[in-house]
C-alpha cells in the first residue's frame, strides 16, 4: 500500500474535501465514481493482456484488482456500520482488516467481472442506505477504528466512505494507466516491393497482346 490519505480536511493526492459538499451531492458522487472502478476494471480486464488487472506497479502497492476488491468491501462495510449505528444506543465498529482481507479472501485471483458488478451493486445499496439519514441520525456517534479508536458521526462515516472511493478510483486508474497495453496496437508499417518490368511480358512473338482463352461455362438451366 502506498502512504495512507488523510481522514479529515483536503486529501492532496486525489483532490476530495471532507469539509464541502451536502449528503445528497457527496453520495451521488460516491456512486458515479464507483461505476468509474468498476469501467476501469472491466475495460482492462477485456483487453489484450487481461492478467494486467492483477499486476501491482510495485511489490508494496496493490494491483487494480486488489484496490477495486477493497472499494467493494468497504462499500459492503460501511452499509452494515449505518445499520449498525442506528439499531444500537453505543455502537463499536469491528476492524474491517484492509490488509489482512488481501490475501484472506485472496483477491488477486478473483473474477474482475464479478469484482466489477459488485462493486457498483453495493454502491447503490450503500447510497439508498445514506440518503434517507436525517439529521440527527447524520450525527450518531460510534466507537471507529482507523485510523486510531475514536467516536465518529454517521455524517464523516459517508464522506469518509466517499473519499475511499474517489481516493482509490484515483489509484485503480493511474496504475492501469501505467500498465495497459494499448487497446489497438500500432500498425505495423507496409513495405512495398519493387519489381522490375520484364520487356515484352504479356505478347506474342509476333507483337501482339495475348488473349487468354476462355473458360467453357457449364449450363445451369
Amino acid at each position: 500500500m502506498t502512504k495512507q490519505p488523510p481522514v479529515d480536511g483536503y486529501c492532496e493526492q486525489c483532490g476530495f474535501n471532507y469539509d464541502t459538499g451536502d449528503l445528497q451531492g457527496t453520495v451521488t458522487l460516491l456512486v458515479r465514481q464507483a461505476a468509474d472502478c468498476s469501467m476501469a476494471l472491466i475495460k482492462a480486464a477485456a483487453g489484450p493482456d487481461s492478467n494486467v488487472v492483477r499486476l501491482r506497479p510495485e511489490p508494496e502497492v496493490w494491483s487494480a484488482i486488489e484496490y477495486a476488491c477493497h472499494v467493494r468491501d468497504v462499500l459492503e462495510v460501511q452499509r452494515f456500520r449505518i445499520a449498525q449505528c442506528l439499531a444500537e444506543d453505543r455502537p463499536v465498529y469491528a476492524p474491517m482488516d484492509r490488509t489482512g482481507r488481501v490475501k484472506q479472501e485472496k483477491y488477486e485471483n478473483q473474477d474482475p467481472m464479478e469484482v466489477a458488478a459488485a462493486l457498483v451493486r453495493f454502491a447503490k445499496d450503500f447510497g439508498a442506505a445514506a440518503r434517507v439519514l436525517t439529521p440527527p441520525q447524520l450525527g450518531k456517534l460510534g466507537l471507529y477504528n482507523y485510523p486510531v479508536r475514536m467516536p465518529r458521526s454517521l455524517s464523516w462515516v459517508i464522506r469518509h466512505t466517499a473519499h475511499e472511493i474517489q481516493h482509490h478510483r484515483h489509484d485503480i486508474v493511474s496504475i492501469l494507466a501505467k500498465l495497459e497495453p494499448p487497446i489497438i496496437p500500432k500498425p505495423k508499417p507496409v513495405v512495398v516491393e519493387e519489381t522490375a518490368e520484364v520487356e515484352g511480358e504479356g505478347e506474342t512473338p509476333d507483337g501482339t497482346e495475348e488473349v487468354a482463352a476462355e473458360e467453357p461455362v457449364a449450363r445451369t438451366d
